[in-house]
């Protein structure tokens, strides 16, 4: 089996485990267009997702998700060279793969049980303007 390079956009751990099943965007413009796209935020290099959403339920800006994965990392892991934003297809499976027991691609917002404390600041961000 020959190994490629991944590109920035793409996830190590779902690449892994999925392999030539797993589909990523360059960009949050991009994923909207997939009935299936999703959003995905993961900490510790996909040792925690911290949450998933479906690509067209994000209505704020690619500088407010980021925004939002600093945030959240700074109280969870604490390194913001292993947090990422990720623009995938949802997996068949619906299990979005990771640490910590990974997510689930059921159709709307899924946030980790640590994070629950901060699903209406969640939701906000999301939600908020993309400017």
């Amino acid at each position: 089996m020959r190994s490629r390079r991944l590109e920035p956009h793409e996830s190590g751990v779902r690449s892994l485990v999925h392999g030539d099943g797993y589909l990523s965007y360059r960009s949050l413009a991009e994923a909207p267009a997939d009935p299936d796209g999703i959003v995905v935020l993961e900490g510790d290099d996909g040792g925690q997702i911290y949450l998933k959403v479906p690509a067209r339920d994000v209505r704020c800006s690619e500088e407010r998700l980021d925004g939002l994965l600093r945030e959240i990392d700074a109280a969870q892991w604490k390194d913001p060279s292993m947090a990422h934003v990720y623009h995938e297809r949802r997996p068949l499976d619906g299990v979005v793969s990771g640490g910590m027991g990974g997510g689930e691609a059921n159709g709307r917002l899924w946030i980790h049980g640590r994070l629950r404390d901060r699903a209406a600041r969640i939701a906000t961000v999301l939600d908020g303007p993309s400017a």
